[in-house]
């Protein structure tokens, strides 16, 4: 399974792997979000106040910290570790990954391709929508901003991803995702080459725009073939 310390070990020679974002590009977190607030207010009977507030408040992202916030702000009887870990498991039980996605991951699998998950976020929430999804048996790393210290678009976070992958370089990568500063920008930046999630065919801010992660596949595998590792 893996893990933040899990790598494939070192390739005798490059071989073409893919990042891959999450929120919003192998899950639905956008779709997901206000379901999970529901989720989360109906599981501690909070009010319309409390799901405007979360509404509002975690719409880019939620951290273990807002947690003692909304606790204060509302005066709820219950510790914010209790409330972050049941906001945690309400996210994960809202997101979707899609068969499509899936069948798309395992056809690199297949062809030899090393796959890792680069995703800002705090690492409880992200693993927690990588297992309830079933992604986790489908990528070989996973790298979380708050474990490594490192931000999208930062170029270190995506060069961290590739030391967990074994991989002496960013030679011949991919980045696949759907925020144009975080994932395009970000992964030009170190080297890769790019494919955004909801950017238009023919984009010249990508090396290739897809509607879905499936879709985005298809391109890489049309570009680049499989991998002989």
């Amino acid at each position: 399974m893996a893990n933040r310390y899990f790598a494939v070990g070192h390739y005798s020679v490059q071989v073409p792997f893919v990042f891959f974002d999450l929120d919003d590009t192998l899950v639905d977190r956008g779709r997901a979000f206000p379901e999970c607030v529901s989720r989360f207010c109906r599981l501690f009977s909070l009010g319309e106040d409390v799901a405007a507030w979360l509404l509002r408040e975690m719409y880019v992202r939620a951290y273990r910290a807002d947690f003692s916030r909304l606790r204060e702000q509302f005066a709820l009887p219950e510790p914010a570790e209790e409330l972050w870990r049941g906001y945690c498991e309400a996210m994960a039980e809202a997101v979707m990954c899609s068969p499509e996605t899936l069948d798309g991951l395992t056809r690199l699998r297949a062809a030899g391709w090393p796959l890792a998950v680069v995703t800002n976020g705090a690492g409880d929430i992200q693993r927690a929508k990588l297992r309830r999804t079933g992604l986790l048996p489908f990528v070989d790393a996973v790298c979380i901003s708050e474990e490594v210290g490192l931000r999208k678009p930062a170029g270190g976070i995506f060069e961290a991803a590739g030391q967990l992958l074994g991989l002496g370089a960013l030679t011949g990568g991919w980045m696949v995702g759907d925020s144009l500063q975080n994932d395009v920008h970000g992964g030009r930046a170190a080297g890769l080459r790019t494919v955004w999630i909801g950017g238009p065919p023919g984009t010249d801010e990508a090396d290739h725009g897809a509607g879905t992660v499936a879709e985005a596949v298809e391109l890489i595998l049309a570009t680049d073939g499989g991998a002989d590792v």
